[in-house]
């Protein structure tokens, strides 16, 4: 192993959190400065809220309504064109082929 590689190792540092707790451990610094600790933290003082702000499943809910309101409208749409070509009139030539076909069965 090579020498003098490895980082100084202080077995007495302190942790202080902005809350006020401060505890020891073992680190290559000598003091460490924290915004959050297990004293302050949320979820390890049980004040820890889940609530679903972004409404997610209701998002879901209308995205799942938009779609089945897209089918039933295409739905209508291909009804509504297949009615009208039925009622569309035929032109000259297509009579005679229909007048044929009738008249020849």
């Amino acid at each position: 192993m090579k020498k003098d590689i490895h980082p100084k190792v202080n077995m007495e540092c302190k942790v202080t959190c902005v809350c006020g707790n401060s505890f020891t451990t073992i680190s290559t610094l000598s003091d460490i400065r924290v915004d959050i600790c297990g004293n302050c933290h949320p979820f390890y003082t049980g004040t820890a809220k889940f609530v679903d702000t972004e409404g997610r499943i209701d998002k879901f809910n209308r995205k799942l309504q938009k779609i089945e309101d897209r089918k039933q409208d295409t739905i209508k749409v291909k009804k509504a064109k297949a009615q009208t070509t039925a009622d569309q009139k035929l032109t000259l030539k297509e009579l005679l082929a229909h007048a044929k076909k009738e008249t020849s069965e």
